[in-house]
């Protein structure tokens, strides 16, 4: 049975039982939408208040995966990425602040990521995004035939490189007009010769995008980066502790005044909503597990800290655009 929060369009020329190389997704929760992430494993929380709405588009080829995600709520984004893998992401179009690791994200960045585990991100307020999922040993088979160094940015794990306007709009215009085509016909990747002359003149342009760009922006561990990420692993380690903030200043050994500090810095926002955004995301998960015969709206809060029910229906409603009780009536994941 289809779900309801997701369709998919698949090219009709793919065969049954074929993977399909183009699909196009509408999600209307985050956690859909992280299951339809197929070429990167991630974990998704809305942040910002509003129902939420994305389309994901992905095309895969041989050793090279691309995507493109529209989303209207800024989210918090972690979490993995194949092994021998190099991912790019770059802005299409933003509305809003963003930030990695307490660098500030604008529209001319392009973030590469080398590790497994990607870094966390704040994504902005609304985002049109793609991202490019590469073998690496593409990428350096590539490199060494460029006389530039293109391969400049595979030698740190995660950089931001800076994208003058004119590179910038063409590796943009390419990227949209390569989206655009497949939505429109999209039974021309079936074809081998498609898929090749798409993976390498993506794969030449990305070789001229890194050549060309600025000095690699080497994203390190600051003091404050290490405490909101401590304050992370706390939280993830212990999904079932409705962590407050007096109990984070404590565990991670530093005052109120100085996790304010931290969160505006690398996330642009406070801790006590920080914490409250993954309790409500967690209640959600959980109501979409069930269905009013098998749990209550007020068990499932209080299992997650939530002790003033009208104060947190408020809350959920003002972050979802909807009542918990119309969560919990919806079709069970």
């Amino acid at each position: 049975m289809e779900h309801p929060a997701l369709s998919c369009e698949a090219p009709a020329a793919v065969a049954p039982g074929i993977i399909p190389v183009s699909q196009r997704f509408m999600c209307h929760d985050v956690d859909t939408l992280a299951e339809c992430t197929h070429a990167l494993a991630v974990h998704l929380d809305q942040l910002s208040p509003g129902p939420f709405q994305g389309i994901l588009h992905e095309i895969r080829l041989e050793r090279m995966q691309l995507l493109r995600e529209r989303v209207n709520r800024a989210l918090l984004k972690r979490g993995t990425q194949a092994p021998h893998t190099t991912s790019f992401s770059i802005p299409l179009q933003i509305d809003g602040a963003g930030y990695c690791r307490g660098t500030s994200l604008n529209d001319r960045m392009l973030l590469v990521s080398n590790g497994t585990a990607l870094p966390e991100l704040r994504t902005p307020d609304q985002q049109d995004i793609a991202m490019l999922v590469v073998e690496t040993s593409a990428l350096q088979e590539l490199a060494s035939l460029e006389e530039r160094n293109a391969d400049r940015t595979l030698s740190t794990e995660i950089c931001l490189v800076g994208l003058s306007a004119a590179r910038y709009a063409a590796l943009k215009s390419l990227l949209l007009a390569g989206f655009e085509a497949m939505e429109n016909a999209s039974a021309a990747l079936a074809w081998p010769q498609t898929r090749k002359a798409v993976h390498d003149a993506v794969l030449l342009e990305l070789a001229q995008t890194m050549a060309t760009g600025c000095d690699p922006i080497q994203l390190s561990l600051t003091a404050r980066r290490r405490i909101v990420d401590r304050v992370r692993e706390l939280v993830i380690s212990q999904p079932d502790v409705p962590f407050t903030v007096l109990d984070i200043c404590q565990a991670v050994g530093t005052s109120r005044r100085k996790l304010q500090y931290c969160f505006e810095e690398i996330l642009g926002t406070h801790p006590a909503w920080y914490l409250r955004v993954l309790r409500l995301n967690a209640v959600r998960r959980e109501l979409r597990q069930h269905s009013p015969a098998t749990a209550s709206v007020g068990d499932v809060a209080c299992r997650w800290g939530f002790w003033h029910l009208s104060r947190f229906a408020t809350h959920y409603r003002q972050l979802f655009g909807e009542l918990p009780s119309d969560t919990l009536k919806r079709p069970t994941r």
